[in-house]
């Protein structure tokens, strides 16, 4: 799988259907991430909130991609009382010649566009990036 850049041709895997089995693995892998994130990231809300407070992080499934999530509560008289923000986001591209899945990493720039940072990697080390790297702050 490529496409053409304008140059030439560059490898580009594209997500496809994930497994209901590996599914419900990432989930519970993804479970424990997010339970080590929130003890390092959520706060208790202060008594008068000015700003806006980081209250959940989670994850979910839209497509073929698995999103981590965070949610964040707005001080009274915003437009609206919360919101939620994705700040990573895993793409599973299937097995390659080392039978092992594989998945792409991705993290959201300030600008709303998705930038990937891994390729061809397990879903361990994406968790691994996840947990270190500074590109995951929820």
């Amino acid at each position: 799988m490529g496409r053409y850049d304008g140059h030439s041709w560059v490898y580009s895997p594209k997500a496809v259907k994930v497994p209901e089995e590996l599914k419900k693995e990432i989930e519970a892998k993804a479970r424990h991430l997010i339970e080590i994130l929130k003890k390092k990231h959520i706060k208790q809300p202060p008594k008068k909130l000015i700003h806006n407070h980081l209250v959940n992080i989670y994850g979910k499934w839209i497509q073929q991609r698995f999103y981590f999530c965070s949610k964040y509560i707005c001080p009274k008289g915003y437009l609206f009382p919360w919101f939620e923000n994705r700040f990573a986001r895993l793409e599973y591209t299937g097995k390659r010649l080392s039978e092992k899945d594989n998945f792409q990493l991705f993290f959201i720039r300030y600008t709303g566009e998705w930038i990937k940072i891994l390729e061809d990697k397990t879903f361990d080390q994406c968790l691994k990036e996840i947990e270190t790297s500074p590109y995951f702050i929820p």
